[in-house]
């Protein structure tokens, strides 16, 4: 035997005493962490999965819910919707609470508006809910609040970055007409109509808008032309033409009569010529 084989021996029997060595300590511990991140990984799939079939229970309830109203069951249909209020997951319980806050808006405005801002406040809702929820509301305010309560819900939504920021525009600019604003109102329909992407149905409306502010407004009086200042020019000697005298009118000229044809007297012979003398 070599000395280079002997050396090699005794160099794999080192490292395979270190790696028993290292199983012995944290091989008991290396099998507990795998156990648990497998587990860990299964109860969250199975986790997922539980979440995903409640929140589809809570779709069909909703579903459910908008049927009975369509039916006229409106008290049925309302304790559906407050029990996915208080137990729903996800995004449900802000659906179901603007659901029933659209109920309430015919029959009680003062309500409808309470539950709209109620999701506009909610901190664990999703922010698009939360715009609805704010716009909603300050269209309601439009008739029964004042141009302060809209613009305390609308106007941080106005801004061109803004995904709900033409019915943001719409609500605010109808609260400022009807409070007297027509600067703010005439600011709010001016950037409705310029947005080509701006809903029909709202460029429409702002464009009746534009145009009924145009027509109550006075128009601003015309400015006076200024005055052309007078030249006096110095007086001069000159005498003054006399005045001409009034023209005589002539006499008519009487009427031409036809003056008569003269008789043609008849031929006669042309007179000799005489001789002269011889």
């Amino acid at each position: 035997m070599s000395n280079d084989t002997f050396v090699r021996e005794v160099n794999e029997e080192l490292r395979q005493e270190r790696v028993r060595a290292l199983w012995v300590r944290y091989g008991t511990a290396a099998v507990i962490a795998s156990v648990l991140i497998v587990l860990g990984v299964a109860g969250y799939v199975l986790w997922q999965r539980y979440q995903a079939s409640v929140a589809a229970a809570d779709g069909d309830r909703l579903l459910q819910a908008t049927a009975l109203y369509s039916e006229g069951k409106t008290d049925e249909a309302n304790a559906i919707l407050d029990a996915l209020a208080t137990n729903g997951v996800n995004a449900y319980p802000a659906l179901a609470k603007l659901r029933l806050a659209e109920a309430r808006e015919a029959g009680d405005p003062a309500a409808a508006v309470a539950a709209f801002d109620e999701v506009a406040n909610t901190n664990g809702a999703p922010q698009g809910l939360r715009d609805m929820a704010a716009v909603r509301a300050a269209y309601i305010l439009v008739d029964h609040g004042s141009l302060a309560d809209v613009r305390g819900r609308v106007e941080r939504l106005t801004g061109d970055a803004e995904p709900l920021r033409f019915p943001a525009r719409e609500a605010l600019g109808l609260a400022a007409w009807k409070a007297g604003d027509l600067e703010t109102a005439r600011t709010m329909f001016d950037q409705l109509q310029e947005d080509l992407g701006a809903p029909a149905g709202i460029r429409r409306r702002a464009g009746l808008m534009g145009e009924l502010i145009a027509a109550s407004t006075p128009a601003a009086p015309a400015a006076a032309a200024p005055a052309t200042p007078v030249t006096e020019t110095p007086a001069t000697s000159t005498p003054a033409a006399p005045a001409a005298e009034p023209a005589t009118p002539a006499p008519a000229a009487p009427a031409e009569t036809p003056a008569p044809s003269p008789a043609t007297p008849p031929s006669a012979p042309a007179p000799a010529p005489a001789q002269p003398p011889a």
